[in-house]
């Protein structure tokens, strides 16, 4: 904002003039008029492009920009593309539709009506429009905006130079990763200074880190001052809001209400599973790298969460930060459960379900959300009991909502007679504003009075009950916590239970070890299925690699992928020491190609009197799969045409000797009858 304009809040609207942002020729112009909160005049533009608009949104920093028609200002009409100018708007800066109301949108002109802006004429120029819808967001008309999901991202990594200057590489490399980790320490920490909530992902490098992403849960505006984009020669700080999902208006609609038990296993890859409180299985998925805000609309859309379950006793910090965003409890077991209490567990939840866990994310999430469910389920049928045996007409799933969240039942039940209460009186209240028209309306209150005194005979009846109640829960709970807990001990004393019990745990780390190891595995078979597609479909070939030329390493390969076969491609790793006897070797075997790091050198010159191409590694694919190398097919082709040179130089150098020896023997020649011709 210009000295000029003080502290006062300002205001931009727009409305375009002609042309439009559909057409690639005539490109929309606008007219922008920028006001104070008193409506004052500050300043006028005519046929201003949408760039020109987001350079006076810098310049004037307006705290709204007001449209009748938002998608006027996208650059090609769509939703996406809105997206985009929103995040190119300055941070504290919003997008306003004038005409936009809770009821739906309205004309300009009643918008300004309904905001009491007196307009003299129906016919509105494009600068008169541009000055009311201004007028009405500052009289707090219109409504603002956005887009169902809105996330801020800041980005920390490295910085444009890529020079070690007099540096050695190594130590240039480490010293850049150092320069990154430490800004994104100064991010973090001014994130958690300002109490802002995060997720952040690190990429970690030798003597720091690659990079790191922070996902904000907060308003751009509140970054302001906080972080500030920086771009230097080491690294660089990137501040960014993306808006995805619906174009709303205000508050997004409502979400649906039913509480619900939500299972999460965190990871790269999250399985997310949904129950009801009557643990019918609602969603089943897993989703590779989903960040928090993903995870609480996905869950939103389904219903109210008021339990977090995850199948491990001391969770990710994910699962703590989802628990408290949601307001949801967070569910632990007390223990890491098994692998096959999950089996169990997931196979109990999902029958007679046509969802079914595909992944062991799935099957961890699904696991957790029914032990969760399981441990609950002696509450909440205790509660479908007693609200059955009371016949009160009571929100029977809210109920079991407040006892999760660790009401006691009496507890629960009062709340939601109050709730009643509460509606009787607003009710009443209504009721007593209204004209007594007939006799009808004037016999309401009446009845009215008599359901009240009902409910509030029931309450008291109910109160008593629950207090006896309450006492009597509380007694029989605290001696079966002693029993446990003495069972317990009793248990543990007993040496065989406890050697079984270390011996289940070990089985249990065994076991866990052996499912990574599998799942290793998998992923290896997996990658070299993939190269043998290659290598069927001639883009790869096998290649043998040795970390140096000697027979060690020689002998170390063919125990593992065989003796040497004609045509072979041998990557080596190091080209300092090598034994002469092995390239003679490699050579008589057949072998086309050595893959080097350097193609000058002792190594190379040797493998070119052999016959062997050596050819520069970096210019071709390498891929690894299950320990095995293979190469781009285009090494055969490059040692092919190495041959068919050396053969060619062969040649011109046999051909070269050849007349150098017929002239040597012509001047032999010559000379001896010179002599002659002399004596």
């Amino acid at each position: 904002m210009s000295s000029q304009e003080g502290s006062s809040e300002i205001y931009m609207g727009v409305d375009i003039e002609y042309g439009s942002p559909l057409s690639t020729i005539n490109r929309a112009r606008y007219s922008v008029v920028l006001i104070d909160q008193s409506l004052r005049l500050i300043a006028k533009y005519q046929s201003v492009a949408l760039p020109a608009i987001v350079r006076l949104a810098w310049e004037h920093r307006p705290k709204y920009i007001a449209s009748d028609n938002v998608l006027e200002l996208s650059p090609d009409g769509s939703t996406e593309s809105l997206a985009r100018l929103l995040s190119l708007l300055p941070p504290d800066t919003a997008l306003v539709q004038a005409t936009a109301t809770s009821e739906g949108l309205l004309d300009v002109l009643e918008a300004a009506r309904r905001a009491g802006i007196d307009v003299a004429s129906s016919k509105l120029s494009p600068m008169r429009t541009a000055f009311i819808v201004a007028a009405i967001v500052a009289k707090g008309g219109g409504r603002r905006v956005g887009f169902s999901r809105e996330k801020t991202y800041i980005v920390v990594s490295r910085g444009r130079s890529s020079k070690s200057g007099g540096w050695s590489q190594a130590r240039y490399q480490r010293r850049i990763r150092a320069s990154v980790k430490i800004a994104a320490d100064k991010v973090k920490e001014a994130l958690d200074n300002a109490n802002i909530d995060y997720d952040v992902f690190y990429r970690s490098g030798d003597g720091g880190l690659e990079s790191a992403v922070f996902i904000v849960y907060a308003p751009r505006e509140r970054l302001v001052g906080l972080v500030r984009p920086h771009r230097g020669i080491d690294y660089m700080i990137k501040v960014e809001t993306k808006y995805e999902g619906e174009l709303i208006f205000g508050e997004s609609s409502e979400r649906p209400s039913r509480p619900l038990i939500v299972g999460v296993d965190a990871g790269m890859t999250t399985g997310i599973a949904v129950l009801d409180v009557e643990g019918r299985l609602l969603h089943l998925g897993s989703y590779k790298e989903l960040d928090r805000g993903e995870i609480v609309k996905l869950i939103s859309e389904l219903g109210r969460p008021i339990i977090v379950a995850t199948d491990v006793s001391d969770p990710p910090e994910l699962i703590r930060k989802l628990a408290a965003q949601l307001g949801a409890q967070l569910y632990l077991p007390g223990y890491d459960l098994s692998v096959a209490e999950k089996e169990y567990m997931a196979s109990k939840a999902s029958a007679g379900s046509d969802l079914k866990p595909k992944t062991s994310h799935e099957r961890d999430s699904l696991a957790a959300a029914y032990k969760a469910f399981i441990d609950y389920h002696n509450k909440l049928s205790q509660v479908e009991a007693y609200t059955s045996r009371l016949g009160l007409d009571i929100d029977v799933d809210e109920l079991k909502a407040d006892v999760i969240r660790g009401a006691t039942l009496a507890e629960a039940i009062e709340k939601q007679i109050s709730r009643l209460l509460g509606d009787h009186e607003s009710q009443q209240q209504e009721r007593r504003s209204l004209p007594a028209t007939d006799s009808k309306v004037q016999q309401g209150p009446c009845n009215e009075n008599s359901r009240l005194e009902l409910l509030e005979a029931q309450k008291v009846a109910l109160t008593k009950q629950l207090e006896e109640l309450r006492d009597r829960l509380f007694h029989e709970e605290r001696e079966l916590y002693l029993a446990r807990k003495q069972l317990k001990a009793e248990l543990l004393k007993d040496s065989e239970v406890n050697s079984l019990v270390k011996r289940v745990g070990s089985l249990e780390s065994t076991l866990s070890d052996l499912r990574k190891s599998y799942e290793a595995l998998q992923e290896d078979l997996e990658a070299l299925r993939k190269a043998l597609l290659q290598v069927v479909s001639g883009s790869l070939v096998m290649a043998r690699r040795l970390d140096e030329l000697k027979r060690s390493s020689l002998k170390r390969s063919e125990d593992l992928i065989g003796p040497i076969r004609p045509g072979e491609v041998v990557i080596v790793d190091s080209t300092t020491n090598f034994e002469a006897e092995v390239l003679s070797e490699l050579a008589s075997a057949g072998v086309k190609a050595l893959l080097l790091q350097e193609t000058e050198g002792p190594l190379p010159n040797a493998a070119k009197k052999y016959g062997i191409a050596p050819l520069n590694i970096n210019n071709y694919q390498v891929v690894r799969a299950a320990g095995y190398h293979f190469v781009s097919s285009k090494v055969l082709q490059d040692a092919t045409d190495f041959a068919r040179k050396i053969k060619s130089d062969e040649f011109v150098n046999a051909k070269l000797s050849q007349l150098l020896s017929e002239y040597r023997s012509m001047r032999a020649l010559g000379s001896k009858d010179r002599r002659a011709a002399l004596t």
